[in-house]
């Protein structure tokens, strides 16, 4: 091995002895004991519950909901990137059970849209819904009543939808959805022009409706089919113990908490023999001062009774 790798090496346990060098010559004055370690301890464990519960800052981020919607649809002819990706307000939904969900659970209720175009100026040809709901049983009341509105045809402004046919999704259990044909509505021929797909189904708290657009006029449910089993796989993956809380950790503040931290430890560690100490101090500098005030007050005491047994000038013998 060479001196380099040597020295480097060396290097943590020369950093450790700087370190501990302070505590070893501390160590005569204030050793190491139990007690002292476990007050230590107890400092550390109550700072640690108290950084989370006063530091650390939560807030509701109703962006998050990103993370369980697709990012790409199985619709061939758009962009793969989605047009528009927002969150919607909760109380927007046009059903009542996210709205009143939304009043009693603000910070458990969400919603979230994605589309894609194909052309900018023109309607989107798929988009997604997403709905979190405070519980399952909210969100399969919400399904259910998606269900319920598949039998309404879709509305467009140059197509009129007809034939509904139903289908499922294999994979995902629940699931429902109907495909509808699109005449033109523009001319008075009404001849096909594309197909409808609309499906709904729910993972968890979570309910998925998701509408296509395809200009074939042959049914085929493949693409919509692949973007409700990749919706499902996404979100049992990613639904349970998802919130829409983002928590962070101030630094400003967590260096002050911790500078904080370091001086009552200090003071756990030498504060009650530093305190037991200084009250002996201040016990025997009274002592000290009791006494002091006691000899001087014997010594006064002793002078006035000495001046009070000299005998008088007068009886002396006078010296010649």
């Amino acid at each position: 091995m060479s001196d380099r790798w040597r020295r480097l090496l060396q290097w943590p346990g020369r950093l450790g002895s700087a370190l501990l060098e302070p505590v070893r010559r501390l160590g005569p004055t204030f050793p190491v004991t139990r007690g002292r370690v476990l007050r230590v301890v107890v400092v550390l464990l109550l700072a640690a519950a108290g950084y989370f519960v006063f530091v650390r800052q939560s807030t509701v981020d109703r962006h998050l909901l990103a993370r369980l919607v697709l990012t790409r649809t199985a619709l061939s002819g758009v962009p793969a990137k989605a047009g528009l990706s927002e969150s919607v307000l909760p109380s927007q939904s046009t059903f009542a059970v996210t709205r009143r969900a939304a009043k009693r659970h603000p910070s458990s209720t969400a919603m979230y849209a994605r589309e894609w175009y194909v052309s900018s100026s023109g309607p989107p040809e798929a988009g997604i819904v997403l709905q979190l709901l405070p519980d399952d049983a909210t969100a399969s009341r919400l399904v259910a009543e998606e269900i319920a509105q598949l039998k309404r045809a879709p509305s467009f402004t140059e197509e009129t939808p007809t034939q509904p046919e139903t289908f499922s999704v294999a994979g995902v259990a629940g699931a429902r959805g109907v495909s509808y044909t699109l005449d033109d509505a523009t001319t008075s021929a009404h001849a096909p022009v594309g197909t409808s797909y609309t499906v709904d189904y729910r993972v968890g708290r979570v309910a998925v409706s998701e509408l296509m657009v395809s200009t074939s006029t042959t049914r085929d449910d493949a693409a919509i089919d692949k973007d409700a089993r990749a919706g499902a796989r996404l979100l049992a993956a990613n639904e349970p113990g998802f919130s829409l809380m983002r928590t962070s950790w101030p630094l400003l503040a967590s260096l002050i908490y911790a500078g904080a931290t370091v001086v009552v430890g200090a003071g756990a560690f030498f504060g009650p023999e530093l305190l037991a100490e200084r009250s002996r101090r201040r016990r025997q500098h009274r002592h000290e001062r009791e006494l002091r005030r006691a000899r001087e007050q014997y010594l006064a005491r002793g002078r006035r009774t000495v001046r009070r047994q000299r005998a008088p000038a007068w009886s002396q013998p006078r010296r010649r």
